[in-house]
């Protein structure tokens, strides 16, 4: 191979690395930013339906404060 060749090959093979690498890391903050957004998806399903079974929860708890008044009062009336 001519010298001249030669020197301009070594020459390109450090940018040529570089543009590779910088290739590589952009294909995986890429990656990285879908799988945080699939997340976060993850994260407000589950957070709404903690909200939906937190809903129901103080539903039942209102409705059993209600039952104990009932029958609290059943049992005062039969005394």
């Amino acid at each position: 191979m001519d010298p001249n060749m030669t020197n301009l090959i070594s020459l390109l093979a450090a940018p040529l690395a570089a543009g590779a690498a910088y290739g590589g890391v952009k294909a995986g903050l890429n990656g990285a930013k879908q799988s945080l957004v699939q997340i976060e998806r993850i994260v407000n399903r589950l957070d709404e339906k903690v909200d939906k079974h937190g809903e129901r929860l103080a539903s039942v708890e209102t409705e059993t404060a209600n039952l104990k008044e009932r029958i609290a009062g059943v049992t005062r009336t039969k005394d």
